[in-house]
């Protein structure tokens, strides 16, 4: 656990105390709660803040963790020396796993996703992939939704 996340998890183990007791914050403590938080909350990264969303108590009252939620990135230069397209497309579907067990309902999930970008994320490094590759991974999976859409990127 980063210093900073375990800063964030200390401040929502405040807010769930606040809460838990009784204690009715005023308006100037929790704008003092709300800019630590906007503070710590940019220097976090994508895993991490998903880790907030699924593990986080009451810092989910005072603030909206998801809105700081950055573009899932890839090294085009490294993937293209490497190719490794298809190991960054398992990592890219750890990730959006990881998305689906934090997201609260369908809508988060699809709001979450939508920031990150994983869609276009996904779609150029299918473009890039050959269909060798595109067909190993349909292989490795039992999901018939995925097979369908790794069959739908099969160039022609």
């Amino acid at each position: 656990m980063s210093d900073n996340l375990y800063k964030v998890m200390k401040l929502d183990e405040k807010i769930t105390n606040m809460l838990i007791s009784g204690y009715q914050p005023d308006e100037f403590e929790i704008n003092v709660l709300v800019l630590k938080l906007q503070k710590l909350l940019p220097k976090l990264n994508n895993k991490e803040l998903l880790y907030i969303l699924k593990e986080g108590n009451s810092i989910h009252e005072v603030i909206d963790v998801a809105s700081y939620l950055k573009k899932y990135r890839i090294n085009k230069k490294e993937l293209k020396m490497d190719n490794s397209y298809k190991d960054e497309l398992k990592k890219l579907n750890n990730f959006v796993s990881l998305i689906s067990d934090s997201a609260l309902d369908e809508t988060e999930y699809m709001f979450i996703c939508s920031k990150c970008d994983v869609d276009n994320i996904a779609s150029y490094l299918l473009s890039k992939m050959s269909n060798d590759d595109i067909m190993r991974l349909s292989k490795e999976t039992d999901d018939w939704n995925y097979k369908l859409f790794l069959y739908g990127n099969l160039k022609v």
